[in-house]
């Protein structure tokens, strides 16, 4: 759903710039207008400008040792396929051209592509160094020296708040696996998920995508009931399984709405004796099996047995790291 939604977004942020933009420039604010910009600029219009300052001889002596990589980093902006996208688009941040969609530019190279940002940030680190800068400006032109900020700066700027705006989803996930709303583990689930998050793939959190969604769930749950005879009894289980945390912006909703869209769901294993009762060992007596699911707090388990075939529950915990 961050998929669909934060495009959306951006560009209704875009529009409201460029509406606001035409009644009253001053109150567009600082990122508003930097989304307009990167909207407008393709990375054709960053290849047509840094070819431009490359073909300055003043420019490539100034540049000196680093002549070469400025030339590679270029090449690599001037990739065929991308040239019609917008910075904004390169981001992630709107839709790709129709000119993309058309398939109108299909050549270039797979494994250039994959430094495509780092060759940006490299071109602007190497032809916006003072003595460049001042070398562009006296021997290119004014005009190529204003394109050229404007063009690198924007993607620069873009860039960096893209990574902001990574690093914010990245603190929101850890708040939503680790915080107020999320699931009680009791002290094996707590060594079990320290030590999948550093060794087991799937677990592990990741540079770009911070925390994993998956957790392991292994509980003992005094909290269910069933039915026997018209009668409510209290059952006491074990759990076995996984539980995912939802990310998406509108689940992990407070009060009666987190029923709806709650922070987690889990799927597993669970075990009951053939006796009911609140704080009953699950492998008492004639013990059976069977599976659970939870959609945030709430569960229900099937397990073929005369005492009560299903099993409702509610996630809690009495006791601090127990159960």
């Amino acid at each position: 759903m961050n998929l669909l939604i934060r495009p959306l977004a951006i560009t209704a942020a875009i529009a409201i710039a460029h509406a606001t933009l035409g009644a009253q420039g001053p109150d567009v604010t600082p990122e508003m207008a930097l989304l307009m910009r990167a909207d407008s600029i393709t990375l054709g219009e960053y290849c047509d400008v840094a070819e431009r300052v490359l073909a300055v001889g003043a420019v490539i002596r100034a540049l000196n040792a680093d002549s070469t990589d400025a030339r590679s980093n270029a090449a690599i902006i001037c990739d065929p396929l991308l040239s019609s996208f917008s910075l904004l688009a390169l981001s992630g941040g709107s839709a790709a051209p129709m000119a993309a969609v058309a398939r109108l530019r299909t050549e270039g190279s797979s494994a250039a592509r994959t430094r495509l940002f780092a060759a940006m940030s490299e071109f602007r680190a190497a032809v916006r160094s003072d003595p460049v800068r001042r070398t562009v400006r006296d021997s290119g032109g004014t005009t190529v020296s204003a394109e050229l900020t404007r063009v690198a700066e924007t993607a620069q700027q873009l860039f960096t708040l893209g990574a902001r705006d990574r690093a914010l989803t990245r603190l929101a996930r850890y708040e939503r696996k680790l915080g107020p709303r999320s699931a009680r583990l009791n002290f094996p689930e707590v060594i079990l998920n320290y030590a999948a998050q550093r060794w087991v793939p799937g677990f592990r959190p990741t540079p770009l995508g911070g925390p994993s969604p998956w957790e392991l769930v292994a509980s003992y749950a005094p909290g269910y009931a069933t039915i026997v005879g018209g009668r409510v009894e209290p059952v006491s289980a074990s759990e076995f399984g996984v539980r995912r945390y939802l990310f998406g912006e509108r689940f992990s909703q407070p009060g009666l709405l987190g029923l709806v869209l709650p922070t987690y769901w889990a799927v597993g294993v669970v075990t009951a004796s053939d006796r009911n009762g609140a704080l009953v060992w699950p492998w008492q007596g004639a013990d059976r099996s069977g599976a659970y699911v939870s959609w945030g707090t709430i569960k229900l388990a099937y397990i073929k047995r005369d005492r009560g075939t299903w099993l409702m529950g509610k996630q809690f915990q009495i006791v601090p790291f127990v159960f």
